[in-house]
């Protein structure tokens, strides 16, 4: 029992964490055009966006959308970073 409480506590902490890091990730590279809450500016509202968590990956590391800059991949984005930031959006509101 008491490792399963362990246990509990470590992944919150890593789940935190990397909430943290897509939030990073997210204001230093998205909320210029998306806003800092995500409301939107001159790119598109991500806040209660319907986009999945892996429509947001797909986005940020093939591309996909019509409009620059997401016609392709972002650079610097891999499969890591890319899945912190789509928790993070996910989580505007």
């Amino acid at each position: 029992m008491k490792s399963l409480i362990v246990f509990a506590v470590l992944l919150l902490a890593m789940s935190t964490g990397w909430a943290k890091d897509g939030a990073s990730i997210y204001k230093s590279k998205c909320a210029g055009c998306h806003g800092a809450q995500g409301e939107g500016k001159v790119g598109p509202k991500l806040a209660g966006t319907s986009l999945s968590e892996d429509d947001i990956v797909k986005v940020l590391t093939t591309g996909g959308l019509a409009k620059a800059p997401h016609n392709k991949a972002y650079k610097g984005a891999n499969a890591t970073n890319a899945k912190q930031v789509a928790a993070y959006v996910k989580t505007l509101k």
